[in-house]
């Protein structure tokens, strides 16, 4: 087993040797807190699905570093789903004796420790903390594939001792400049618009020109986070209605929900569907929202509205582009959204407002999106913007549509209608 190990960190430490290595296309411009925290003495915890790009990243930080041949071994990186290191998940001293070999054999002023995918291992607390406490030599930088790292009791352990920042699917932007894109005409960014709505921003997806690969990969992306990150660690026993549940979800994206209502659907637990639903939030794969209430408890008893990760997991997954544009539209503008940090909620009254965003404890902004706006909906979508905006005291509005630009005024209110494209290009 020892010489398994030093193999397997051998292989994964290619700057040990000097020698090259690929940090893929750079992302580090969107996510500049890295570089910076890379500085702090503070744990940093990478987190976000599977497939978004976390490990490259990594990469990308220790290039950066740009250290000297002969300090190459100051940077130690284990990505822990090797399956060497899986086998040892329950070990209570492993992290702690490789690393601290490492450093008795190199004997280096500063040590960089990355290691990937944490969650793979039970005792990451108790050995992070002891090494964090013990030898300021160390930066440690980790990046997990789920969020309930922050909420279990262990993670108490590293109070004051961490920071974390979430890492999603590329943004438009991004995309555009992982095709090789710098300065797309309008056409063009209305063309590549719609692939990245259809075939959605992971990263390996948009590099890939194949269409029946795309949608091979993000199958198997799928698949990957509800066996690895939520049937394998939650010790699911039945696979059939983890599966018909998420099936469900991801079909019904922007659309209301109780637990009660889904339960009898699938013929299930009502609890038995808050807690699976509770794990597929945690594995980044699905995110709810509240339809809003000044009262908290009114919150989390009104029905909630569900969507997916990446609109190119809901087309490989569930229904088809185009007879559910708008449904992905709604989706996708979500996404944007907290990526962008923001709190959102729902507006439910006499009509319905798809976004309220809000910010210094109070609703700063509403949105409402739709493929367009024709005779058949225009009253229904204006009607639901305005009472959202009447509801908090807003003077403009925004409807997102896929290519349409106006400005509309009521009753002295502005309503700002933009294509979806543009918005993201903000």
């Amino acid at each position: 087993m020892e010489q398994l190990i030093k193999d397997v960190l051998e292989k994964q430490n290619p700057w040990w040797f000097g020698k090259s290595y690929s940090t893929g296309i750079s992302r580090l411009l969107y996510y500049p807190r890295l570089s910076r925290y890379l500085e702090t003495e503070e744990i940093l915890l990478i987190l976000g699905a599977r497939r978004t790009g976390k490990s490259t990243l990594l990469y990308q930080l220790i290039n950066s570093l740009e250290l000297p041949e002969d300090k190459g071994e100051s940077v130690l990186y284990m990505n822990l789903d090797e399956p060497v290191f899986q086998s040892q998940t329950e070990s209570i001293n492993l992290l702690s004796s490789i690393i601290e070999d490492h450093i008795a054999a190199t004997k280096k002023e500063r040590y960089y420790i990355f290691l990937d995918e944490i969650q793979n291992f039970k005792y990451w607390t108790q050995t992070l903390k002891t090494l964090y406490d013990t030898d300021k030599r160390l930066k440690f930088v980790l990046t997990g594939s789920t969020s309930s790292l922050l909420k279990k009791k262990t993670i108490t352990r590293l109070s004051g001792r961490y920071l974390s920042l979430t890492v999603y699917p590329l943004t438009f932007k991004e995309y555009l400049d992982f095709k090789g894109i710098r300065r797309p005409t309008s056409a063009e960014k209305r063309h590549e618009f719609e692939e990245y709505l259809k075939h959605g921003s992971f990263p390996r997806i948009s590099l890939e020109e194949d269409t029946n690969i795309k949608e091979e990969l993000l199958k198997n992306y799928y698949e990957t986070i509800y066996l690895k990150d939520i049937i394998f660690p939650h010790n699911l026993r039945n696979n059939r209605d983890v599966i018909n549940l998420l099936y469900f979800m991801i079909s019904n994206v922007g659309k209301p929900f109780s637990y009660n209502s889904i339960a009898n659907a699938l013929e299930i637990s009502a609890d038995t569907v808050k807690e699976y639903l509770s794990y597929a939030e945690d594995s980044y794969l699905l995110y709810s929202i509240n339809k809003f209430d000044y009262s908290l408890r009114k919150q989390l008893a009104n029905p909630k509205k569900i969507y997916c990760l990446d609109t190119g997991l809901i087309n490989a997954v569930s229904f088809k582009f185009s007879e559910n544009y708008g449904r992905l539209l709604e989706n996708l503008v979500f996404i944007e959204l907290i990526r962008r940090q923001s709190e959102v909620f729902y507006h439910k009254g006499t009509y319905e407002c798809d976004f309220l965003i809000k910010a210094e404890n109070r609703i700063t902004s509403v949105i409402q999106v739709t493929k367009e706006l024709n005779l058949d909906n225009r009253k229904r979508e204006l009607e639901g913007l305005i009472e959202a905006m009447k509801s908090h005291d807003l003077q403009e509005g925004l409807i997102l549509t896929k290519d349409t630009e106006d400005l509309i005024e009521i009753d002295e209110r502005k309503i700002f209608v933009r294509p979806v494209w543009k918005w993201l290009l903000d």
